[in-house]
C-alpha cells in the first residue's frame, strides 16, 4: 500500500516568498503561508512505474485552497513543486490572516475538476501523471514561519504489470487494462471521490509499467497483452481495486496463453501476484493394447483436461490470429483463393510463397508440385517438434485402430473439471483399465475457435491422397465419432503417440 512519510526537517527547502508591503502593518508583520509536501514511499522503482513515488517531478502545478478555519469560503492558489519536498508559492504569496487559523487543502493535478476522468492512454508520462489524482489537507493551522507539511494521498488505485516473454513469444507489443469505469466525482474541498462511473474503456499502459484507475470492482477480462504471436487475455473474478493501494502482477506470456483467457487467482487485498504459467506436466504414455502408447494430454496442454494448442496441418508452431494494438482480431493465417472443389485453400501449410499451390505433400498436379508424399516427415510433425523424445503424430491407421479397439464414451464435466470430451477405454484383454481422455477442444478457423466444448477435431499425420489439400482427422461430438478429411489450414488438436 502506498503510504506517505514525513521528510526530515533538514531535507525540506522552505520557500522564502514574502507578502507585499501593503499587507504589513507597523504593529504586526504578516506571515506568508509556506508549504512543503511529504514524500510517497517508493514501492516500485522500475522505469515508468515510479512516477509520483518518492517526490513529485519538479515544476508540477498543485492547486492549493486556503480558508479561514470553519469559514468554508476558499481562495485558490497555484503552487509549484521543487526538489526534496519544496513547494514554491505564487507571487504574491498567501499570508496568514490576523487573529484566526486557516484550513488548507491541495490536490494534484491542478486541473482536476468536480468530475475527474483518467486517461485512456497512459503510455506517456504526462498522461499517467494527469490521471494520478492526489489530495492533502490540514485543518486549523496556526500561524507559523515554518513550512506546513502537506501529506498527499492517492485517490486512485494503481496497477503495475511487469510482463516478460516466455516460450514461443518474441515481443510484447502492448498491455491494456480492460473494463475500466474511468470517471469519478471529486469534492475539491474534502477530497472525497464518488463511485466509478461512465462507459467501460480500455486503458493502455506501458510495458513493464503502470496505470491508475478509479477504485472499483472488475469482474471478467482485466488485461489484454498483445504479443507478436497474438493476444493473451487475463481475467479476474470480482476483484476489488481500492483507492491508494498498489497491485502488482508479474506475468510471463507463453505462446500457450495466446488466444486463450487465463484466470488470475490468489489476490490479497493488496500486494504482488505472480502469474507465471507453470511448466507443462510431463506427458504419460499409455499403452492401449497394441504396443503403441498414447499421450494422456494434447500438445500444449498442462493436464489431460487442458485443451492445449491448435495447429494447422504440417505446421509445428501453434495456430494464432493476428491482432491490432487493441487486441482485436484482424486476420487469420490465410487469405482467399479456391480449389477445384470451390473451397478456400490459399496459404495452406507447406504451400509456396504466394499461397497458390502446394509445394509438399501433394499427389495432384492441380494442387501443386507432385511429390506423392502422403505422411508427414518428422521435420513437419508438431508432436516431435514440441515434445521430442520419440513422440509423433498418429497416422490415419493409428486412429483407425483406436476407433475400432476402444470404447468411446461422450463425457460431460469429466471428473468434475467442467470439461467435455471423449473417454476412450481399451477393449483389449489385460488393457481394459487403460484410458485416455480427449477434450472437446473445437478447432480454429477464421478468427477464433469454433465448437469449443461440444466437438473435438484431432489431426492425423496422413494426407487425404485424392485431395491433398486435405488431411485426415478424427472428429467427434456427443452423438459419435467419425473419420474425415479437413482443409489443412484448420487449426486442430494433436494427441501424440510413441512406439
Amino acid at each position: 500500500m502506498n503510504t506517505r512519510k514525513l521528510l526530515p526537517a533538514a531535507a525540506m527547502l522552505l520557500m522564502m516568498t514574502a507578502c507585499t508591503q501593503e499587507e504589513i502593518t507597523p504593529a504586526v508583520e504578516s506571515v506568508p503561508v509556506k508549504l512543503a509536501y511529504t514524500t510517497v514511499e517508493a514501492a516500485e522503482t522500475r522505469a515508468a512505474t515510479d512516477l509520483n513515488q518518492g517526490t513529485f517531478t519538479s515544476g508540477e502545478s498543485v492547486k492549493v485552497r486556503i480558508s479561514n478555519t470553519g469559514a468554508g469560503s476558499w481562495t485558490d492558489y497555484t503552487f509549484t513543486t521543487g526538489d526534496a519536498g519544496a513547494m514554491s508559492a505564487p507571487d504574491p504569496a498567501p499570508c496568514y490572516p490576523a487573529g484566526t487559523n486557516i484550513d488548507i487543502v491541495a490536490y494534484y493535478p491542478a486541473t482536476a475538476g468536480a468530475s475527474f476522468t483518467v486517461a485512456a492512454d497512459q503510455r506517456a508520462d504526462a498522461d499517467y501523471k494527469a490521471s494520478d489524482l492526489m489530495f492533502a489537507s490540514v485543518t486549523n493551522q496556526a500561524k507559523q514561519a515554518e513550512a506546513v507539511n502537506l501529506s498527499f494521498a492517492h485517490k486512485m488505485a494503481k496497477l503495475c504489470v511487469n510482463v516478460s516473454t516466455g516460450q514461443g513469444v518474441t515481443s510484447i507489443n502492448s498491455v491494456s487494462i480492460l473494463n475500466v469505469l474511468p470517471t469519478v466525482s471529486f469534492d475539491q474541498a474534502t477530497g472525497e471521490v464518488g463511485s466509478a462511473s461512465g462507459d467501460a474503456i480500455r486503458i493502455a499502459m506501458s510495458n513493464n509499467g503502470a496505470a491508475v484507475i478509479p477504485a472499483q470492482t472488475i469482474d471478467g477480462g482485466l488485461l489484454s497483452i498483445v504479443t507478436d504471436k497474438g493476444t493473451a487475455t487475463y481475467s479476474v473474478s470480482n476483484k476489488a481495486f481500492a483507492a491508494g493501494r498498489l497491485y502488482t502482477l508479474n506475468i510471463t506470456v507463453n505462446l500457450r496463453a495466446v488466444g486463450m483467457t487465463t484466470a488470475i487467482t490468489g489476490w490479497t487485498s493488496e500486494g504482488t501476484v505472480t502469474v507465471n504459467p507453470v511448466a507443462n506436466t510431463a506427458p504419460v504414455a499409455i499403452d492401449m493394447g497394441n504396443g503403441l502408447k498414447w499421450a494422456n494430454m494434447n500438445v500444449g496442454a498442462w493436464s489431460e483436461t487442458d485443451y492445449g494448442d491448435h495447429f494447422c496441418w504440417g505446421v509445428t508452431m501453434p495456430f494464432y490470429v493476428e491482432h491490432d494494438a487493441y487486441g482485436n482480431a484482424i486476420t487469420g493465417q490465410w487469405l482467399g483463393g479456391k480449389d477445384k472443389y470451390g473451397y478456400d485453400w490459399r496459404n495452406y501449410p507447406l504451400s509456396n510463397e504466394t499461397g497458390s499451390i502446394l509445394n509438399k505433400y501433394c499427389t495432384d498436379e492441380y494442387c501443386g508440385t507432385v511429390d506423392n508424399k502422403t505422411q508427414l516427415e518428422l521435420v513437419d510433425d508438431a508432436a516431435r517438434a514440441n515434445w521430442g523424445g520419440g513422440w509423433r503424430m498418429p497416422t490415419d491407421d493409428d486412429w483407425t485402430w483406436l476407433r475400432n479397439n476402444c470404447t468411446w464414451t461422450w463425457t460431460v464435466n469429466y471428473n468434475g473439471t467442467g470439461v467435455n470430451g471423449m473417454l476412450v477405454r481399451s477393449k483389449i484383454e489385460d488393457y481394459t483399465d487403460n484410458t485416455i481422455f480427449l477434450p472437446a477442444a473445437g478447432y480454429f478457423v477464421g478468427k477464433g475457435v469454433g465448437n469449443k466444448g461440444s466437438k473435438g477435431d484431432y489431426w492425423s499425420s496422413s494426407v487425404e491422397e485424392d485431395t491433398p489439400n486435405y488431411a485426415m482427422e478424427v472428429h467427434f461430438k456427443s452423438d459419435g465419432i467419425s473419420r474425415s478429411g479437413s482443409a489443412r489450414f484448420y487449426g486442430m488438436s494433436i494427441r501424440p503417440v510413441k512406439e
